[in-house]
């Protein structure tokens, strides 16, 4: 004959705990918040807010130097001893990308005749190098961008 056993279950009906000890131990993923690192971008986000977000670093594109003309003027004749700068003539031909200079300011005194190539210039850098008797060669990528565009737009009213 076949026994008839109770289910577990019913067995175990009105015990709070259904045989299972503390009910601490028995909570879900529910009680927690999710498993891992469910929610960090929503509740649990105070947790993991350090995780997120760009991790390289970007890279500062390299830039010249910016030196004042009276700067300039000191440092000549150590160019020319070091020829980064040359003498044609009676002027001297400046350089920007030999020597490492992006940007010539205005301040100070400039005493020689200058020309001035691949480098960016204030205006009053621009009126103290012609005062002076220099000259500015601009070339694609350096000047100013008044410069740049006056020539752009030159060129297309002599086209039409």
């Amino acid at each position: 004959m076949v026994v008839r056993r109770r289910k577990k279950k019913n067995k175990l009906r009105g015990n709070r705990t259904f045989g299972q000890g503390n009910t601490k131990r028995r909570r879900g993923s529910g009680s927690r918040g999710g498993t891992g690192r469910a929610g960090s971008h929503k509740h649990k986000f105070s947790k993991y807010y350090l995780d997120f977000g760009v991790k390289r670093k970007l890279k500062a594109k390299e830039k010249g130097e910016a030196i004042n003309l009276g700067q300039l003027n000191e440092l000549l004749p150590r160019f020319l001893v070091e020829q980064k700068a040359e003498k044609k003539g009676n002027m001297i031909v400046v350089d920007g990308k030999k020597m490492g200079i992006a940007k010539l300011l205005g301040a100070g005194k400039i005493e020689e005749k200058v020309l001035v190539r691949n480098v960016s210039l204030s205006g009053r850098a621009k009126e103290k190098i012609e005062a002076a008797g220099g000259k500015i060669e601009v070339t694609e990528g350096a000047g100013e961008k008044g410069e740049k565009s006056e020539g752009k737009i030159n060129a297309a009213r002599e086209e039409e």
